[in-house]
Order: C-alpha cells, then sequence, then structure tokens
C-alpha cells in the first residue's frame, strides 16, 4: 500500500480518488465497492467494519492476511480506513514506505454533510415501499445494509434529529482525527484542511511526483448532488426488485415518485 489517504467521507475525497487515479495509482473508494465490484464487495466492507467495532464471540478483527487478500489490487486506500478504526491505522504505519493523507473539515460541518447524504438514503431505505422491495434485490439490501453499518460507526447507532446524534458524530470525527495523527508517523503524514482548498500543489510535492498539465478534479458532490445519485440507483434497483416481486404489486410509476418526494 503506497498511499492511505485517512480522511473520512464528505472531506473532497471523491476528487482526492479521481486526483489519484490520474496520478497512475490503483486507488480503492467507495466507487469501488459500489460500482466496480457490487455485491461481493459491500459484504466483505460491511464484515470488515463489524469485525474490527464489534466483539461478538468467534469475531475478530481483519489481519495483514486478511485485508491483503481484501485490497490486494490497489495500491492506495481512499477514506476506507476511517470506518476500520486504530487498527487499520496501526497496521499499515508500519510500514515505513507507506505515505497517509489527512484531509480535515470543520466538525459542524461534516456531520450536517453525512445526515443529508448517507443517514438520508438510510431513511428512505427504512421507509415503505423500499423497506420491502430491498428483500427481492440482494444488491439493493447490500447496500442499505452497508450504509447503515459505516454510519452507525459515526453516529453510535443514533439517528438524525435524535437528541444526542450530533453529539456522537461531533465526538466519534473529532476523536478520529486526532487518533489518526496520533498513530500516523508525522514525517510520513500530510494534513491538510478542506477550507484551505485542495489541489496538486499541496500533493504532488509530498507524493514526490511532478504536477500534471490538466486540472485537479473538482467533484461537485454536495448533498443535493448525492442524493440525485442515490435517487438514480435506488429506482433502477427498486424497479428490478418489483418486477420480481411479480405483477408490479406496485406500479413503477409510484415508486417513482416516492423516491423524488423522500430525497428532495
Amino acid at each position: 500500500m503506497r498511499v492511505v489517504v485517512a480522511s473520512c467521507s464528505r472531506t473532497g475525497t471523491l476528487g482526492l480518488y479521481l486526483a489519484m487515479k490520474s496520478l497512475g495509482f490503483a486507488p480503492y473508494h467507495l466507487a469501488e465497492v459500489l460500482h466496480k465490484h457490487g455485491i461481493q464487495h459491500m459484504r466483505i466492507f460491511r464484515e470488515a467494519v463489524l469485525a474490527q467495532h464489534h466483539n461478538y464471540p468467534g469475531n475478530r478483527p481483519y489481519n495483514k492476511a486478511d485485508f491483503a487478500k481484501w485490497l490486494g489490487d490497489y495500491d492506495c486506500l481512499v477514506e476506507i480506513p476511517s470506518y476500520l478504526g486504530t487498527g487499520a491505522l496501526e497496521m499499515y504505519a508500519e510500514d515505513p514506505d507507506t505515505k497517509f493523507i489527512l484531509i480535515e473539515r470543520d466538525p459542524g460541518k461534516w456531520l450536517k454533510s453525512m445526515n443529508n447524504t448517507t443517514a438520508r438514503a438510510i431513511q428512505i431505505g427504512n421507509m415503505f415501499p423500499l423497506n420491502v422491495l430491498k428483500f427481492f434485490d440482494e444488491e439493493m439490501y447490500s447496500f442499505l445494509e452497508l450504509n447503515k453499518v459505516l454510519y452507525g460507526v459515526w453516529s453510535d447507532g443514533t439517528s438524525p434529529g435524535s437528541p444526542e446524534n450530533e453529539r456522537a458524530l461531533r465526538d466519534n470525527y473529532t476523536q478520529y482525527t486526532a487518533m489518526a495523527k496520533r498513530v500516523i508517523p508525522k514525517e510520513r503524514l500530510l494534513a491538510l484542511k478542506l477550507d484551505d482548498g485542495l489541489g496538486w500543489e499541496q500533493i504532488c510535492p509530498f507524493l514526490g511526483l511532478p504536477v500534471p498539465d490538466t486540472e485537479y478534479p473538482r467533484v461537485r458532490n454536495e448533498p443535493e448532488t448525492f442524493q440525485r445519485a442515490i435517487s438514480g440507483y435506488l429506482w433502477r434497483r427498486a424497479r428490478v426488485a418489483a418486477f420480481r416481486l411479480g405483477a408490479l404489486a406496485l406500479p413503477i410509476s409510484v415508486i417513482a415518485g416516492y423516491l423524488w418526494w423522500a430525497l428532495f
């Protein structure tokens, strides 16, 4: 693993994922989980998160062999370690050749962004008709279950609007950032603030690479953009599930209208 982007989701990681691709790396990001590997990696990622955070009988955290089997085709991790906690960062920090990037964001802005994106996908998945249709489409079910686990890492099982939700998100984000700075060797860490800007000029010198002639990928991944993408994805999966349910018990037009209402 050449580079580990220890940053959390909603801190410019999608643009950085595309940037690392442009620089010749093979980065692993949630986009790879969802759009390239599908159900298999959704399950693996969910299992890895549960293994790192829950001490069930017979359960054990992933070790180096597990990570190598899962991520052996990649030389760069983007945002994945933020869901896995201290153990994953410590494991990669043992390699003196691995470099780390950590992008920080104002905790208040970050928690609002999480509640307007990941949490929204969970909320509509728990409502009719998706709470029924997801059992007729394995991919949609795996996607929604993965989102629950990932959001739960930060929210301590609370839901948006509940009394302890914002406190849990803020505290967990702050504690994770402090832990990352403590665990990662300072001489191999590039720490940046999202509000200060992110571009080739910041990351290329740290990686020992020339600045490309191309523009740095500026991805508008605002909540509205995210919600449109999720709506389109769930709409496609809901259509598949509805046909499997048989005789279109719920007309497709009803499902489409529901998704639009729930997200916007």
